[in-house]
């Protein structure tokens, strides 16, 4: 062959191969802006583990994750057999409970190697074994609590610290937890939230950055989360974030990890304070499940675009998106599954799905905008017409204010937590009485009604190539409206109660329409129920367990009940 023939073809070539290694450099580049994706199932507090693939290392490691965060309670394996010989007795029920725990966390662990899944376990620290509690608990106290400012408490928990690492080498460290500290899993342990002032902040920090990132060189995630009659709130407040922070000796290990909510992962609140300020590295925790608030990915309720671009009530609208250029921000961690503490629970997994990817892709190419990943996923996983996409997007763009006006009001703050989980309480409704504005709100209720009536009719027009998907996203939107209709029969009946405690006489037609209607709307709910098996569990109106302490509203309806009968 003639070599002035060649050449063009090798130039060709080599400027064919050296252009995709430039795109390959450039894409590589874009990935690596947020080199942190982690992942993490809550199982809810003393009930059943979830059963998802998002448990599994290979799984997630396939998405794009490159780091789990399980649940598994790894500070109740450990025995303290270093620090003294039998401190937690042989023979006992106590040691074989942690014994078999730490057997359960070593196939755990083996799975997540094969799948070269680094492991960064939920950790609460200060939770210790009953045995070593009853020995040394006097000596690690002050003013009644555990106390890191306590020696014993140290020397514990560098003694726990070690132990893990001895125990379990292949981890790629720890994550951090404060706040609740929770036992519901551990019937054999112990312990109290590690910390209650800047200052126990600050000493526990230096100890773990000495103890994990710098004699181990293992990654310390520490959540800033706080919780309870603490006021110098360490996730709320930059002042108290930086005050504990520059105490703290930066380390390429250390990272803090922050709700990206100004406060828990709720609507109604600013994009977080403390993002993207002092001198340490940061991680962004974002809740698929939002605080189990709005359904719980039971039904449609749609949070890519107000996570990354910030939602439509926000004053300042502020959202991922925004942390591009913020420096010390290096990764996103997705809660899937859990997140508050019951159901509903469902055996399909869609509306989880898109709402993970969403965040998840954004972490991978925050170069794209919302609507694109939106697309891209649809299309290239769903294998949905474009026609179809359409429909989807309109119904998750209209899930949007559809459950969070469904169960709140843009009228007045309303405490959110009487609806957490699945529970419906009776929330005192007083408020909008005492401002004059209960029948604005309960219109309000009604057009919200209308919006899932359209949502429910775009879901039953929807054709999707997975016929399992396509069924669920028609049963979760009926399953949805159903529930909003009787939220909004749960409205009127308080506000009924809020203005008879001022004087307005009992409507007798009102209470019969609201207690035939409740009785109506749940027969159909429990149709609904029994004639798809993929309809998701249903809420419950007696009992209100985590809903600041609002009573049932199955009082509201047997109260409503015995009026009725003593106006007869």
């Amino acid at each position: 062959m003639n070599k002035m023939k060649i050449f063009p073809l090798v130039a060709v070539i080599a400027i064919l191969v050296l252009g995709c290694k430039t795109d390959r450099e450039d894409s590589n580049k874009l990935d690596s802006r947020y080199p942190i994706l982690f992942n993490m199932v809550h199982h809810n507090p003393g009930e059943p583990r979830f059963n998802t693939k998002y448990t599994e290392p290979s799984y997630i490691k396939e998405l794009g994750y490159n780091g789990q965060v399980p649940k598994f309670e790894i500070q109740c394996a450990v025995t303290y057999d270093d620090y003294e010989e039998a401190l937690v007795p042989y023979g006992s029920s106590e040691r074989h409970w942690i014994d078999r725990k730490a057997a359960d966390i070593r196939i755990m662990l083996e799975n997540a190697k094969r799948a070269d899944m680094p492991m960064y376990p939920f950790t609460d620290v200060l939770v210790l074994p009953k045995s070593v509690m009853e020995k040394y608990g006097e000596e690690m106290k002050k003013d009644g609590y555990i106390s890191i400012q306590k020696e014993r408490t140290k020397e514990l928990l560098k003694a726990q610290i070690a132990e893990i690492f001895k125990k379990y080498p292949e981890l790629g460290g720890l994550t951090i937890r404060f706040g609740e500290t929770y036992l519901h899993d551990t019937p054999f342990h112990v312990g109290d939230r590690p910390v209650r002032s800047p200052k126990d902040h600050i000493e526990i920090l230096n100890l773990l950055r000495e103890e994990v990132c710098v004699k181990r060189d293992k990654k310390l995630f520490y959540r800033t989360w706080d919780w309870g009659k603490i006021k110098k709130k360490f996730h709320l407040r930059p002042d108290v974030y930086l005050e504990i922070t520059n105490a703290v000796e930066p380390h390429p290990n250390l990272y803090f990890s922050i709700k990206h909510v100004n406060g828990d992962f709720l609507r109604d609140l600013p994009f977080n304070k403390t993002i993207g300020i002092g001198d340490h590295q940061q991680i962004v925790e974002v809740s698929i499940n939002q605080a189990g608030m709005y359904g719980r990915n039971a039904h449609p309720y749609y949070i890519g675009k107000g996570v990354t671009e910030g939602w439509p009530e926000m004053e300042q609208k502020k959202g991922l998106r925004d942390l591009y250029d913020a420096e010390q921000v290096k990764g996103i961690w997705t809660w899937t599954w859990g997140d508050g503490w019951y159901g509903p629970y469902f055996g399909n997994e869609f509306w989880m799905d898109l709402n993970e990817n969403i965040i998840r892709e954004f972490a991978l190419k925050p170069e794209k905008t919302e609507q694109e990943l939106f697309n891209e996923y649809a299309t290239s996983v769903l294998n949905m017409t474009p026609e179809n996409i359409s429909k989807l997007r309109e119904l998750c763009m209209l899930s949007v204010d559809a459950v969070f006006k469904g169960q709140a009001t843009s009228l007045q703050y309303m405490q959110p937590w009487w609806i957490r989980d699945h529970f419906f309480s009776a929330q005192d409704m007083s408020i909008y009485v005492r401002k004059g504005i209960a029948d604005t709100v309960l219109i309000e209720k009604k057009e919200n009604l209308k919006t899932w009536y359209k949502m429910e009719e775009i879901a039953n027009s929807i054709s999707m190539p997975n016929k399992e998907d396509e069924e669920f996203v028609r049963v979760s939107t009926t399953y949805g409206r159903i529930k909003y209709e009787l939220i909004e029969l749960i409205f009127r009946t308080q506000i009924m109660f809020a203005e008879m405690e001022i004087g307005n006489p009992f409507d007798k037609e009102e209470a019969k329409l609201i207690l035939d209607t409740y009785e109506a709307k749940w027969a159909e709910w429990r149709k609904l129920k029994k004639q798809y098996a993929s309809c998701p569990t249903l809420y419950v109106d007696y009992e209100a367990i985590h809903c600041q302490r609002n009573e049932p509203f199955s009082v509201s309806i047997q109260k409503l009940k015995s009026l009725l009968n003593d106006t007869k």
